[in-house]
């Protein structure tokens, strides 16, 4: 009889003890639910948060893209028109190759604000009427560094900045401001360099005249490989020698971009349009 009452005691126990630990496993699994629940609207409230950010900087990047083209245009009218020029010129070469359109929009970009560190030289070296002495190049030389101190806190999706601070590196590492070669140089800053070199040497200058198309031609070829990257030399040379386009040797801002029929020119504006959102 004891016997019977202490298993029958012992049996209770264990099946009080099953209903609590199913209780408990129960209470854990809701537990457990009601954190994923407030995990999932945390998240969701967060991401929420980053959609609206990032709508609202997609809206801002046009007016602050626009804004410091058009102070470059105040402070040296010159520069501003060559910094058209080289986006026409890199984003022909890079549509070639066949770079995508959010990869054109990125060097379009670059391309258009490369020379914005410019606003810090004075401009009375900017236009001197002669060749620069060496302090005065030193100065010059600073640009690309000050360029990217002015772009490196707005958040572009794409590495505007970086791209802005290497356009003057070359590919034997001979460039500056880091001496950096080959692919260490990211290629919308290659394309963006021999768009600059091309510009340069095809515009009347204070101190010499536009050279001609062949000489110019003729010099980034003997730049390739060493210089300049070999590929897209080969590019731009083509555009303007089988493909018979012409240099961009004239200003471009204002109304004057509107009205000047140009092989180069079409090639580009066959691209899609400016759109800064995928930046």
């Amino acid at each position: 009889m004891i016997g019977d009452l202490f298993d029958t005691s012992a049996a209770n126990r264990h099946t009080e003890f099953q209903a609590q630990s199913r209780e408990a496993i129960v209470l854990a699994n809701i537990a457990t639910c009601l954190r994923a629940v407030r995990q999932r609207k945390q998240q969701t409230h967060e991401r929420r948060l980053r959609e609206e950010a990032q709508g609202e900087l997609r809206e801002g990047l046009p007016r602050v893209v626009g804004t410091l083209a058009s102070i470059m245009e105040m402070y040296d009218r010159d520069t501003a028109d060559h910094q058209v020029r080289v986006a026409t010129i890199a984003c022909a070469i890079a549509g070639e190759m066949g770079w995508d359109e959010e990869q054109l929009q990125a060097l379009r970009v670059a391309s258009l604000l490369h020379d914005v560190g410019k606003m810090t030289v004075s401009q009375e070296i900017l236009n001197k009427p002669g060749r620069l002495n060496a302090e005065e190049f030193l100065q010059v030389k600073l640009h690309a560094t000050a360029g990217h101190a002015i772009l490196k806190h707005i958040r572009f999706s794409w590495p505007i900045a970086e791209t802005v601070l290497q356009h003057h590196e070359r590919m034997d590492g001979s460039g500056y401001p880091r001496g950096l070669r080959g692919n260490g140089i990211l290629p919308m800053a290659r394309a963006l360099a021999i768009a600059d070199v091309f510009d340069a040497m095809t515009t009347v200058r204070s101190y010499r005249p536009a050279l001609e198309l062949e000489v110019v031609l003729a010099e980034l070829e003997a730049q390739a490989g060493t210089l300049l990257d070999a590929r897209m030399v080969e590019t731009c040379v083509s555009l303007f020698r089988e493909k018979q386009c012409e240099p961009l040797c004239w200003n471009v801002t204002g109304d004057v971009q509107r009205t000047i029929p140009n092989r180069l020119a079409i090639i580009v504006a066959n691209q899609p349009p400016l759109r800064l959102a995928s930046l």
